[in-house]
């Protein structure tokens, strides 16, 4: 494998593509480094459904989202039309395991990730066989297990309710609160909430819920926000008063903020806006601010673990750079990278203070990233190590030697798909 090395030093994107160009050895259809990743991704026979690995589904959906953007970005006719074969083969693989709600309601919110997917895939293909998929998963919904303060139970694990019980997580909202808006947007939801009587779990008002309810008790005074909750406090590591977990998981917290971001661009499309588009409501407002908070948070700390290591990254426990045993991680710099250009793009910043500093760590996080985990096969395949395996609040020593001793993986499907987000967001920059 030959690693990628960099000696860029300033801060324009375009400078730093054309060394990243210069970099690559084998030329492909589109030298785009987005492109080249989805291409081994594939060639590797990933993204399609697969309940192998304990992060199977959430894979899924990051996949399919890095997918989807990419054709959209796609200036090659012949590769577009082969991704969006691809993208059918990816969803339609998901359509016969998702298709019963009460099964659904048992498997973490990660599956509802493929349900924005599948709503996706269907308004643009109008494929009929994603329907039945598409109904149970948005039904499950209204199954699934919720704590007093209403909050979503990460996962129902019928077969170890005792360490789930209660809990939930950041990681849940990159799957759940976006799917709340668009599914408001796209199925009969209205009927489904006459059925059951509950409070409306669709739509922006109930996104922003969820938002704020692990916000208000996840958040450190730094702005940023731990991993997740335990709202029955009992878990051993669950503070007294509000049951919040104790560490700063850099992966939860970039699911979090991508999940945040997801819901913002969705609500800003004219489709989302078809659930309510009369009289006022400030929860697109409300999340912003939420998005704003989160992401100065994760810029402040980034200038921080510089000056105190001399590198940009997301570290495995984020408010501990450079500590012993900590380690920058490849999939959470990624979606970091991703959130803050993309914020940039869509105005989700405003500030021009704050624009310019998200603009430098971000480009600075991606130095990071292709200096130290991207590999590239003499055959012109490409590589990314250094994700972490999944953390779990499941169990009770969840603390600092927890995170950091958690074994790592090449060529991780959330890993390599975040790398396609965020590359595709520099390429946009150029």
């Amino acid at each position: 494998m030959i690693p990628f090395s960099l000696s860029y030093s300033g801060r324009m994107a375009i400078a730093l593509l054309l060394m990243l160009q210069a970099t690559v050895t084998t030329a492909s259809r589109n030298d785009g480094l987005a492109a080249r990743m989805l291409e081994s991704t594939i060639a590797r026979g990933q993204g399609i459904y697969n309940t192998a690995a304990p992060t199977s589904l959430i894979e899924l959906g990051i996949f399919q989202q890095a997918l989807l953007e990419t054709i959209r970005d796609a200036a090659n006719s012949t590769q577009r039309t082969e991704w969006e074969a691809y993208l059918v083969r990816s969803t339609t693989s998901a359509i016969s395991p998702l298709s019963n709600a009460t099964a659904d309601a048992s498997l973490p919110l990660d599956r509802l990730s493929i349900g924005t997917a599948l709503i996706h895939e269907y308004k643009s293909s109008q494929i009929s066989d994603l329907i039945p998929a598409i109904h149970a998963l948005t039904e499950s919904v209204l199954l699934q297990q919720r704590n007093a303060n209403g909050g979503l139970w990460y996962y129902a694990n019928p077969t170890n309710i005792s360490y789930y019980h209660n809990l939930s997580y950041l990681d849940g909202m990159f799957s759940s609160a976006p799917f709340a808006v668009i599914a408001a947007a796209t199925t009969n939801v209205t009927t489904l909430h006459d059925a059951v009587g509950d409070a409306n779990p669709f739509g922006r008002a109930a996104a922003l819920e969820q938002l704020q309810l692990l916000y208000g008790i996840c958040k450190q005074p730094s702005g940023l926000l731990v991993h997740g909750y335990d709202a029955s406090i009992t878990h051993n590591w669950s503070d007294p008063i509000t049951g919040a977990s104790p560490i700063v998981w850099g992966r939860s917290l970039a699911w979090y903020t991508l999940g945040v971001g997801n819901t913002l661009e969705l609500l800003r499309s004219r489709r989302a806006r078809l659930e309510n588009t009369a009289g006022s409501d400030c929860s697109e407002a409300r999340i912003g601010s939420i998005f704003t908070n989160i992401t100065s948070a994760q810029i402040a700390v980034s200038e921080d673990g510089l000056q105190n290591t001399g590198q940009y990254g997301v570290w495995q426990v984020v408010d501990h750079p450079g500590e012993s045993g900590n380690f920058i991680e490849a999939s959470a710099s990624c979606m970091t990278v991703y959130s803050l250009l993309r914020a940039i793009r869509l105005h989700l910043i405003e500030d021009p203070a704050m624009r310019s500093r998200a603009k430098t760590a971000a480009l600075g996080i991606y130095r990071t990233v292709l200096g130290t985990f991207v590999t590239e096969a003499i055959n012109g395949t490409l590589s990314l190590s250094g994700t972490s395996s999944v953390a779990s609040l499941a169990g009770e020593s969840i603390d600092y030697d927890y995170y950091v001793s958690r074994p790592t993986a090449n060529d991780s499907l959330i890993g390599t798909s975040a790398f396609i987000l965020a590359s595709l967001e520099v390429e946009r920059l150029a």
